[in-house]
């Protein structure tokens, strides 16, 4: 029944796009602020700190971004390929790897990604479960309580993150659908782990998905709206959150030495998780920039 539900649902987001695809390749005027340079070498850079689940994570992407189409339009002006170096590193792992960013046409972009992950042993990372449901324990206390039990490994992490995006005017809607593949050193056989990032227990060797999506009013140097969050990881124990989302841009110039540093903010009510329902909050906050190394 899920996978009917997200067949139904994508073939009608689908046709969505492709109607206001069309809109949007009627409009050929745009300003050459606006068109990107034929190629690109840039970091990209995310810092946050995050509560309920606790945690501090800085992620890193050093990209060589190719211009596919030399167009004016708003349907095929911001066409790329991109090849890239991504880490990840927090007090419990760091992972690295490599990344490609491919975006045929303005109104999807996917990412495909490689990660080694090595996982230090410490702040209670890792820990491993021969069995995942709802009788397993693994809240934050349960979890602080079995810290002596977090041992050092480490494993592969294979993703594809399609995104769907859409803008009119300042009202802009994009919804990433990551499809998740993690093969981890576990001891004793172990089948599950608990991911901090996803706040749940992770099969091993299994495919999993997620959804993010945002209504966003974008003005100027200001982004204001509400995302919505979820995580099936095939086991019963999926979970999801809604909540404001509120951004500011310090300045909005592209394509510069330093682009668009960011202040942003998330909240998040769970409206189902094992460990998390209630009133008290997802809270993220983060810092984000990118820097060209190249001339425009």
């Amino acid at each position: 029944m899920r996978l009917k539900n997200l067949y139904f649902f994508t073939r009608l987001f689908l046709m969505v796009i492709c109607f206001v695809s069309s809109l949007f390749a009627q409009d050929k005027t745009v300003t050459l602020q606006q068109i990107a340079p034929e190629e690109r070498l840039y970091l990209s850079s995310l810092t946050i700190i995050r509560y309920n689940p606790l945690g501090l994570e800085t992620q890193n992407r050093l990209m060589y971004s190719r211009k596919l189409v030399d167009s004016n339009s708003l349907l095929f002006r911001d066409t790329f390929i991109a090849p890239g170096l991504s880490t990840k590193l927090n007090p419990a792992y760091l992972k690295i790897g490599p990344v490609i960013d491919f975006q045929p046409i303005a109104v999807f972009n996917v990412r495909f990604g490689y990660e080694y992950i090595t996982f230090f042993g410490t702040s209670g990372f890792l820990l491993s479960y021969p069995i995942a449901n709802k009788d397993v324990d693994f809240d934050d206390d349960t979890r602080k309580d079995m810290k002596d039990q977090a041992y050092s490994t480490s494993g592969h992490h294979y993703f594809v993150e399609p995104t769907f995006q859409l803008k009119a005017g300042k009202v802009a809607l994009r919804t990433k659908f990551p499809l998740l593949y993690f093969n981890i050193d576990l001891k004793n056989e172990d089948k599950y782990f608990y991911d901090a990032t996803l706040d749940t227990l992770v099969p091993n060797n299994k495919m999993i998905w997620a959804n993010d999506t945002d209504l966003l009013y974008l003005d100027g140097q200001l982004i204001v709206g509400a995302r919505y969050s979820a995580v099936f990881p095939s086991n019963n124990l999926e979970h999801m959150r809604i909540g404001p989302l509120i951004a500011w841009s310090f300045h909005t110039h592209d394509y510069t030495s330093f682009n668009k540093p960011t202040f942003l903010m998330i909240l998040g009510w769970y409206l189902k998780h094992p460990n998390r329902e209630g009133v008290l909050p997802y809270i993220l906050a983060g810092f984000s920039f990118s820097s060209d190394f190249m001339g425009k």
